[in-house]
């Protein structure tokens, strides 16, 4: 039995409610009401109810500050908010706050009764889920493997008390061999946890150019060890969701990584070793030879090398050991993956044995380009590759909007490609994330149900995969710059217009 707390500075909607619901029957206890949220506040910490059900605008303390305050004490605390103002700050500052539901007055005692159910099932879920997971270093390692939904990570943060807010997220990757260096990291406060012979830390800020002075940092103290640890650093992001992203491309930085230090040549040069480490992002080249196209080359070859340019005079075994690690990666690129002919590879060959040869910059720049270009070639011959798995991405998402639970990791599933390949072969051919995509699409679906069904806000948004009524009427409002009321009414006066006596 779930406990219900009611407040409403209206003394005939606080007796209605209490009155007109068979709290019993439907699974909750009625544990008490208030006028304000100055008196709310007291009976709520004693009374511990699982639902608070609160109006907006009320006497001395209102119910945006009473549901912050119970989200800060009691974050456990479900809140519904029932106002008579239908004004977007409103519904935003509640969305901010992460209350479970946003309704507006009236609302009968059988739409309340259908939200509290909603709720209860909700919470029902959510607790299994929270049982599923015991420990942080579980949560932080599903985040990095993509096995929770959006709604699954706000909820499993709360439960385990993490703190995953923030603007901008990557993922270090790096080997069990130094507890020095793990406690120098320490200081960035990252969230941690141990996988095989790796350490894997979850990095993030609100500033995105501080997050990247971090990272700069930690290459620092990485490579400076006496001697230098594999590590790898993965992509920024953005989303909680997306963390998955940046693991992947930390592994995937860190096998690269591998691969250059198995060279026994590198090992004798550790000096150049750290230099180049601390002053490229092998990253780029990484992504590049991935997504790269060939009207692109000659920029990305520059771009790649301007580090080399800024150097005064580099020494010849400088420049061998720049091109040694290019050469590297591009091996290993070519090994790892299996879009490449032998032609490919035999192009490649000859230029690789003759890096030795190298001995000025711009011999340097000549002897990248012919490198990448059999590479870039090969992209453009396989590209229209791409527009079949777009389609395939397009058929999930129209079979699939309706489900809560999908993401880009699901998605990447059902297509059978990884996440962050995936995502990139998406954003570089429909100039838009999946994840926007998908929003648009159930978008365009609710609009759809708004001009042929009378179904409640809430209803509509649980039809086309949102669990929170109160995100699916933010996101409504800031792809189309209207509520569903307002909508609706537009779409009204559009056909009255248009019709016809």
């Amino acid at each position: 039995m779930k406990k219900v707390f009611l407040v409403d500075d209206e003394a005939v909607i606080r007796r209605g409610i209490a009155q007109k619901i068979d709290w019993k029957k439907e699974g909750f206890i009625y544990c008490g009401d208030a006028s304000d949220g100055e008196m709310a506040l007291p009976l709520i910490e004693k009374h511990q109810p699982d639902i608070v059900i609160t109006d907006i605008k009320m006497p001395f303390m209102d119910g945006l500050s009473l549901s912050k305050i119970i989200k800060e004490k009691m974050p456990h605390v479900k809140i519904i908010i029932l106002s008579g103002h239908d004004e977007f700050e409103y519904a935003r500052q509640a969305i901010r706050i992460q209350v479970e539901e946003y309704c507006l007055k009236p609302v009968s005692s059988q739409d309340l009764v259908s939200i509290l159910r909603k709720v209860k099932a909700e919470m029902e879920t959510t607790r299994k889920v929270f049982n599923s997971i015991e420990t942080k270093e579980a949560l932080y390692e599903q985040l990095c493997k993509g096995f929770l939904s959006t709604e699954e990570i706000i909820h499993q943060t709360k439960n385990l008390q993490v703190d995953l807010m923030a603007s901008y997220y990557t993922v270090l990757v790096i080997e069990r061999k130094s507890e020095t260096i793990k406690q120098k990291l320490a200081s960035y406060q990252p969230l941690l946890f141990e996988k095989d012979t790796k350490s894997v830390m979850i990095l993030k800020h609100d500033l995105e150019h501080l997050l990247l002075k971090q990272i700069k940092e930690i290459k620092e103290i990485v490579t400076s060890h006496h001697q230098p640890l594999l590590f790898g650093l993965g992509s920024i992001e953005t989303r909680t969701e997306h963390i998955t992203l940046a693991y992947e491309n930390a592994l995937e930085a860190y096998s690269y990584n591998r691969a250059i230090q198995s060279y026994t040549f590198l090992q004798d040069h550790q000096d150049f070793h750290q230099e180049l480490m601390q002053s490229f992002d092998r990253r780029k080249l990484i992504h590049f030879l991935k997504f790269g196209q060939l009207n692109q080359l000659d920029t990305f070859v520059q771009s790649y090398a301007s580090f080399i340019y800024q150097k005064q005079e580099p020494s010849n075994v400088f420049l061998y050991y720049f091109l040694l690690d290019f050469t590297i990666t591009l091996r290993h690129h070519l090994d790892e993956t299996v879009q490449y002919d032998n032609r490919c590879k035999e192009r490649i060959e000859p230029l690789e044995n003759s890096i030795h040869q190298v001995r000025t910059k711009e011999e340097m720049i000549d002897l990248m380009k012919k490198m990448l270009h059999p590479l870039l070639v090969q992209h453009d011959y396989h590209s229209s590759k791409y527009g079949k798995v777009i389609q395939q991405v397009k058929k999930v998402v129209t079979s699939r909007f309706h489900d809560s639970s999908l993401s880009l990791q699901e998605i990447a599933k059902e297509v059978n490609i990884s996440a962050s390949y995936l995502s990139n072969i998406f954003s570089k051919e429909m100039e838009q994330t999946i994840t926007e995509y998908l929003t648009k699409t159930r978008m365009e679906q609710a609009k759809i149900l708004l001009q042929t069904t009378d179904q409640k806000t809430y209803e509509i948004a649980y039809k086309v995969g949102f669990n929170d009524s109160h995100y699916f009427c933010h996101t409504f409002k800031k792809l189309t710059g209207m509520t569903t009321k307002e909508y609706k009414n537009h779409i009204a006066e559009t056909i009255s217009a248009t019709s016809f006596n």
